[in-house]
């Protein structure tokens, strides 16, 4: 008889298997036309394998179930680059078209963030106490620009990324990742 944890393991290599579109009885590749091997099911495997993965090795599972973002070289090619000017939520919506489904979104504060730090934007506070970002001299060498929008509350800058800008954000993005995903590790082991 098995335990929980033989279960749960035969289990996760079963969905492991089924993810990758071999039948997890006989080892042998299951048809393209196979319903077990539609693209969202395979996700939904893959992740199963994940959670039980979790439980199995004792590592929590998320409140959400979304894991952290990341990207893969290959979805990086994938990344349709517009020609137009365009704000950074449109560009980080194209770079989350290309992700898992079970995955956070990245968010546009990310990389703007990351973009300050390099001093290609700077941050600058209103009269009001909010926060907002503008060019500064190293912003045209990427190709970021602005634009002046009018809007409920009155007149705002739009900042527009270029064609140059988003190859220039994609050319980078792992590291972007990497140093937001070590920022918060950092911050999680000081307890903040």
């Amino acid at each position: 008889m098995l335990t929980e944890k033989e279960k749960m393991q035969r289990a996760k290599v079963y969905m492991l298997k089924l993810s990758a579109g071999i039948n997890p009885i006989d080892d042998s590749n299951m048809n393209e036309d196979i319903v077990l091997k539609n693209e969202r099911l395979s996700k939904c495997f893959a992740y199963v394998a994940e959670v039980l993965d979790g439980i199995i090795n004792g590592k929590p599972v998320s409140k959400k179930g979304k894991k952290p973002f990341s990207i893969t070289a290959e979805q990086l090619t994938n990344i349709n680059i517009k020609s137009d000017n365009i704000p950074i939520s449109e560009f980080t919506s194209e770079i989350n078209s290309v992700v898992d489904d079970n995955m956070k979104k990245l968010q546009p504060k990310i990389i703007n963030d990351w973009l300050v730090q390099k001093g290609y934007l700077s941050n600058s506070e209103d009269e009001t106490g909010h926060l907002h970002r503008e060019l500064t001299e190293k912003s045209s060498e990427i190709g970021i620009t602005s634009k002046q929008g009018m809007g409920t509350f009155g007149e705002y800058t739009i900042i527009l990324y270029s064609e140059q800008a988003q190859k220039f954000i994609l050319d980078n993005l792992l590291e972007i990742i990497d140093e937001n995903n070590n920022a918060k590790e950092n911050d999680d082991v000081q307890g903040n």
